[in-house]
């Protein structure tokens, strides 16, 4: 669970809730209203959010250091030979 300090262009500072265990995503304004919430992500999805746009905009305030996820190596499939178009 991670909690993001977004700082909007008009002087408000909205705060953004990641959880990637639970897929979500909710967004509250300086008011602590919710403006807006992402249910049943992966946790692919919350971390390339997280690191691709709130790591540029946003001021990281609290949550875990876990590694990215990994992705497996995945080989590239050898096609058949074919003595038809041989």
């Amino acid at each position: 669970m991670g909690m993001w300090a977004w700082i909007q262009p008009v002087d408000r500072i909205w705060k953004v809730v990641t959880d990637a265990e639970k897929g979500m995503l909710c967004v509250y304004n300086e008011k602590s209203e919710l403006i807006q919430e992402h249910k049943g992500m992966t946790k692919e999805e919350v971390y390339f959010i997280e690191q691709n746009f709130l790591g540029i905009v946003a001021t990281r305030l609290s949550g875990d250091k876990t590694a990215p996820p990994a992705v497996m190596d995945i080989a590239k499939p050898e096609p058949e030979f074919n003595y038809m178009y041989a």
